[in-house]
């Protein structure tokens, strides 16, 4: 509109239904009534109704009211528009501390205001400003969710800046440390300093990895603020925070031993909650994770990210969509059921299985509210390390301490110890597996004959420890020793364990030798009728084993090449028309498949008759 001269009409909707104006006879009537104090101002919509405007100065501002014969529509503090500068310039001091405004910003905002009154454009610019933070975004999701109809505009904001202020910016970062030291402790700081109590309760929604917890203070509030605000955690918080309000507890647990109880709460929920159940907060947490993580790669919003700092984004926003959903009362099990049923997960898994390529420790799958739980656990069972001695409380010690406790029967080994969603590049911290495991590795690869139980060792340890690629090569030269002959792989259980196994080593390894040769291994094995998957789960194999080229053009080619092998396997028409979608979404992800996938799509589509 701008680079042609174009003309339009912006319009201004008072809630979801109703009455429309057009922005400048709207705004025209609220400067009007704010001119005119006490006075009815008539305006118009866009059906010719009209309406009345009018503005009284109350304590906290200016209460501004729309109203008819039928409707009485208060619609907040419009100040903004005021003529007088000290007006303005004190509205935007009060809402943009209301909702934490950056202080640059509001700086910003001001020296604009110097000039004159902001004209319709303007103050529209900035009411998208005040409404594209948390607070407000926090208030419009509890709102919506409330009356029962809200739409993912909504649920999900659409910009980066958004996101900035949610979880602290990126900024260069390109590793987890670096973006907790440089972009989530500056955000957290900022929070603290802006409101002790809300700051304390917007910080906990970052608590997607342990090390950002630690950078939260609360030596700002007293005993009585922290048991109301615990108390609030206990009944209404969402997962992720009352995870990161247990790690800072159990840190200050000896200055403040009123928490006991409220952890000792936390931690039994986390315990009993039934993965299985769809009310149950892993559910609910696992299927909002999936929607914003969903929406984020749809729209595109925050492209170009490493995946840890979209998977940070989409927890916090998750998150605070929960505490709307707990806050408003809505049955969790009704939110989980409409996400699970609406497609979400596919974009969701797609984009995850393109993510490997830089950060191949964490699967798709670990969204899954099984494992979600056992990280929890696995999280509480650390921070309990951390501070063992200093717990007084009998009932709280019996069930976090001890090999016997409730906390340590609760998962098994080694669900809890598996990366967290933040964990998922080869650079982080592991330890070195134990000479002993590693010769047993060795000893079981270089047997005469091999059957899947051969590679269990190799492929247990690939997310625990610190794999050494020479074990990923040993795997491939076993394969090609053996001609690809696997004994005892009859069922569809054994061998895709066995395949799937294989592609996370190589991936984690980056053993790109591994996932040519398990590559061959797949097609010996679909020829010999031992490999019955379905299209996309090979689909999902060929995915990982590519996350052993970090380059981008070897990855696009090794991923297509697989791609392309399996779509000329697909002879069945519906089976083509379930696998061309998921394929186009793959290379929407990731547009440098697209010349690698154009033979796989055109094979599909004609098969498809579409």
């Amino acid at each position: 509109m701008e680079r042609w001269d174009l003309p339009g009409i912006a319009g201004v909707t008072l809630g979801r239904d109703g009455p429309s104006f057009h922005r400048d006879h709207f705004y025209a009537g609220i400067r009007e009534a704010m001119r005119r104090q006490g006075n009815e101002i008539s305006i118009s919509d866009d059906k010719s109704t009209v309406w009345r405007v009018s503005a009284q100065t109350v304590a906290e501002g200016l209460a501004i009211v729309v109203r008819n014969d039928d409707s009485h529509l208060p619609i907040g503090d419009h100040s903004g528009l005021s003529e007088d500068q000290s007006v303005r310039r004190a509205w935007l001091d009060r809402v943009g501390r209301e909702v934490n405004l950056d202080t640059d910003v509001i700086e910003t905002w001001k020296d604009r205001m110097v000039s004159g009154p902001l004209d319709d454009r303007e103050f529209a610019e900035l009411s998208d400003e005040l409404e594209l933070t948390p607070v407000r975004s926090f208030r419009n999701l509890r709102a919506g969710i409330s009356r029962g109809s809200i739409d993912l505009a909504t649920l999900v904001q659409g910009t980066r800046r958004y996101y900035d202020l949610l979880v602290g910016s990126l900024g260069s970062s390109t590793e987890v440390p670096s973006y907790v030291r440089d972009g989530a402790a500056p955000a957290i700081k900022r929070l603290q300093e802006w409101d002790a109590t809300l700051g304390f309760l917007h910080s906990l929604l970052m608590c997607s990895k342990g090390d950002i917890s630690k950078e939260i203070r609360i030596n700002k509030l007293n005993s009585k603020e922290l048991v109301r605000i615990y108390e609030w955690l206990t009944n209404q918080g969402d997962p992720i925070s009352q995870l990161g309000a247990i790690e800072v507890a159990l840190r200050k647990i000896e200055e403040h031993r009123e928490l006991e109880p409220y952890i000792e709460q936390m931690v039994e929920r986390f315990i009993d909650d039934d993965p299985e159940h769809s009310g149950g907060r892993f559910s609910l947490l696992s299927a909002m994770i999936v929607l914003v993580g969903s929406e984020l790669s749809r729209r595109r919003i925050l492209e170009g990210v490493p995946p840890f700092y979209r998977k940070q984004a989409a927890i916090a926003q998750a998150s605070l969509i929960i505490r709307a959903i707990y806050g408003s009362g809505v049955d969790s099990a009704s939110v989980v059921e409409w996400s699970s049923t609406s497609g979400f997960g596919h974009t969701f898994f797609l984009q995850g299985l393109v993510d490997l390529r830089r950060e191949p420790r964490w699967l798709p799958d670990f969204v899954d509210p099984f494992q979600m739980r056992a990280e929890f656990i696995g999280r509480v069972t650390n921070a309990v390390e951390l501070c063992e001695g200093r717990i007084k409380s009998g009932s709280l010690r019996s069930l976090v301490i001890g090999e016997e406790s409730k906390l340590a029967l609760a998962v098994a080994w080694p669900f809890r110890s598996l990366p967290g969603p933040l964990e998922g590049h080869i650079g982080t911290a592991l330890p070195e597996i134990p000479e002993g495991l590693l010769k047993g590795v060795a000893s079981d690869l270089e047997a005469e004959q091999l059957e899947p139980n051969s590679f269990a060792g190799l492929v247990n340890m690939a997310f625990l420890f610190k794999m050494p690629i020479s074990h990923a090569d040993l795997a491939a030269r076993a394969l090609r020793r053996v001609r690809y002959s696997i004994q005892n792989a009859e069922d569809d259980h054994s061998v895709f364990g066995l395949i799937g196994g294989l592609a996370t080593v190589a991936a984690v390894t980056r053993a790109a030798d591994l996932a040519g040769e398990l590559r061959v291994l797949v097609r010996v094995m679909r020829r010999k009728k031992l490999l019955n998957a379905e299209p996309e789960d090979e689909m999902r194999v060929g995915m990982v084993a590519a996350a052993s080229h970090e380059c981008v053009d070897d990855w696009a080619r090794f991923a297509g090449e697989w791609l392309t092998e399996i779509a000329f396997e697909v002879v069945e028409e519906e089976a083509a028309q379930r696998f061309l979608p998921k394929l186009a979404r793959l290379v929407r992800a990731e547009p440098a498949l697209a010349r690698h996938c154009a033979a796989a799509e055109a094979a599909l589509a004609s098969v498809a008759r579409w």
